[in-house]
């Protein structure tokens, strides 16, 4: 199932409440959106990215079958944003929607990003293990709920790109990989990130590390 993230900033006279954010989430359903999640991001203690004032997180899961290359222009944004809106897409198989819903659906659900330098070996085992182990990990800490992650089809910078922008990378050059992680709270993550068991693969893969990496975090609302 195609994933699309929208980073867009709210335009100050509005909230998500708006009838004009309705009519938008309605335009997408029509094009083909199976559901949609809406939230206000939150920078987080640690390693967080930046973020502007009132940005929103905008999560689109395209109905079954829908390919990258089908993906509408998202036309009503420029009624609700200021400034330039960006994207970007993910590929999951139907065995990962279960996880990935967990995920986003949790009382605080994490952005965690990491972005690999163009010397990263992605053909390395011992690298594809530890990006794995990242995400696997996470199910024997205090806290976590469930979710999942994939490298991102069209971006390799967690500002996304421009939504006119159509190209998709080749799976070689993909090297922006998202973990949408669910947690019980805010509080429960942050401890989380002070474990061994955390900077067990963190230690391995920072050498690979890149401009870009780091995290936010969000509370959605869900629209079916």
């Amino acid at each position: 199932m195609l994933v699309q993230i929208v980073r867009f900033t709210l335009l100050p006279s509005l909230t998500l409440a708006a009838p004009v954010v309705a009519k938008l989430r309605q335009l997408v359903s029509n094009a083909g959106a199976s559901r949609q999640y809406l939230g206000y991001m939150t920078s987080t203690q640690y390693a967080s990215l930046p973020k502007k004032r009132h940005e929103i997180c905008w999560i689109i899961l395209w109905r079954k079958n829908f390919a990258a290359a089908d993906k509408p222009a998202l036309v009503g944004l420029d009624d609700v944003a200021q400034g330039e809106p960006t994207t970007m897409l993910y590929d999951f198989d139907e065995g990962q929607l279960e996880q990935l819903t967990r995920g986003i659906e949790a009382p605080i659900c994490e952005f965690a990003f990491i972005r690999l330098s163009p010397e990263a070996p992605l053909s390395d085992p011992a690298l594809r293990t530890s990006l794995h182990k990242t995400y696997t990990d996470c199910y024997k800490m205090l806290g976590f709920v469930d979710g999942q992650w994939a490298y991102s089809l069209n971006a390799n910078h967690s500002d996304g790109v421009a939504l006119s922008d159509s190209n998709i990378l080749d799976s070689d050059d993909r090297r922006l990989a998202l973990y949408f992680l669910g947690w019980e709270s805010i509080e429960l993550h942050q401890d989380a990130c002070t474990t061994p068991l955390f900077a067990e693969e963190i230690d391995k893969l920072q050498p690979w590390f890149y401009a870009g990496s780091g995290a936010w975090y969000n509370i959605f609302q869900k629209y079916d």
